[in-house]
């Protein structure tokens, strides 16, 4: 069995991980967000990759939430922006939610062709590293990185699944790189990660509570899965 990474979302080829099953990785923050809105008992949510797909589904459906960011702000008139610490039971139990993010949402939708697609964050890495060993299929994981670009946090997690699977997947060039990598930052990772850019401004917009948050690991028992556009557990 192989397991491969894409750094960016540009490096992801549908036609050739479309027998994979694929992990998307929006560390900071949308992935660790979905997660934790399912922790809480959220009912189903649907990625959207623009504002105007969100209203469309929103005057269809309005009992829906809408959640989002762009540029790490909430979206005006919208319901949720992308800070987990919003994604409590109250606000999301029972709720199905309609997500467009900057990173994540788009990476979900293009790895949608693979054979299935989960969800992963360093909240639920130790029970989606045991989902995957079970189904033994070949992995391809998606970080969305930021803008089109690499970003540190989500390869560092995808070094940590690498770890964690290297005594039963055959790693790529690109895993062995990334777990290298998680392996020299895991004692003091907060540090690493949050000397990243993508930290620095959400540090400077007001939500360095977020990253220290979407750093925690294994305390969530839960895998979204995403299939037919939409993502459930």
């Amino acid at each position: 069995m192989r397991l491969d990474i894409c750094f960016v979302p540009g490096d992801f080829q549908a036609q050739a991980y479309q027998a994979y099953t694929a992990v998307v990785l929006d560390i900071l923050r949308a992935t660790s967000s979905i997660t934790t809105a399912f922790a809480n008992d959220c009912h189903a949510l649907v990625p959207v990759t623009s504002v105007t797909e969100a209203w469309e589904y929103k005057q269809q459906q309005p009992q829906v939430l809408l959640a989002g960011e762009r540029q790490g702000q909430c979206i005006t008139g919208f319901d949720l922006g992308n800070s987990p610490f919003e994604y409590t039971r109250p606000k999301v139990a029972g709720q199905t939610i309609v997500m467009t993010t900057t990173n994540g949402t788009k990476a979900l939708t293009a790895a949608a062709s693979c054979r299935n697609v989960y969800i992963g964050s360093f909240l639920n890495a130790a029970y989606l590293c045991q989902q995957l060993a079970d189904e033994q299929e070949d992995i391809v994981i998606v970080c969305a990185g930021t803008e089109g670009r690499f970003s540190l946090e989500d390869a560092l997690c995808a070094g940590l699944i690498a770890d964690r699977l290297s005594r039963f997947y055959a790693l790529s060039d690109t895993a062995l790189a990334a777990q290298a990598m998680y392996r020299g930052a895991q004692h003091d990772l907060n540090a690493c990660i949050g000397a990243s850019s993508h930290a620095r401004y959400l540090e400077s917009i007001g939500f360095a509570a977020d990253i220290e948050y979407c750093l925690r690991h294994d305390c969530l028992a839960i895998v979204p899965y995403f299939a037919q556009g939409i993502i459930r557990v």
